[in-house]
């Protein structure tokens, strides 16, 4: 089984476990999906390079290597959600001194990114332990 952990940055299974009991990583969810189905060609096209009747964990490890390879569920979103946290940021930093808000997100950008994509990459990969039921039924469907 192909895993996924940031190096990056401490950040527990138990905590992603947490956000998604709370419904936090909804959206994410809605992005795996929509993924999974726009990619499953794709996949399929990658697990039967393994074998001619791919298992359910082969296809779901193919779903992972894809998704690793392509490095995001939903750029648009996943941008969106960059900017946030920057705007985020530049407030904070204009309340203790002022602070030309270019320089502000460029280092946000050189501090935070990095870590920022891996801890969204490994929401994504437990949610695809979590759903894999789900997921198997829209690459099978």
């Amino acid at each position: 089984m192909i895993e996924f952990y940031p190096n990056s940055i401490y950040y527990p299974r138990e905590a992603v476990e947490e956000k998604l009991a709370r419904g936090e990583l909804q959206k994410t969810e809605e992005h795996l999906m929509g993924w999974t189905e726009r990619h499953r060609g794709e996949i399929w096209d990658c697990a039967r390079d393994d074998a001619d009747e791919p298992t359910d964990e082969i296809l779901l490890d193919n779903l992972r290597a894809l998704l690793l390879c392509k490095g995001s569920l939903q750029p648009a979103a996943e941008m969106g959600d960059m900017i946030k946290e920057i705007t985020k940021e530049i407030w904070y930093q204009n309340e203790k001194k002022p602070e030309a808000p270019d320089e502000v997100a460029q280092e946000w950008l050189s501090k935070y990114l990095v870590k920022w994509r891996e801890a969204r990459m490994f929401e994504a990969f437990i949610l695809i332990e979590k759903k894999a039921d789900q997921l198997l039924a829209l690459l099978k469907g």
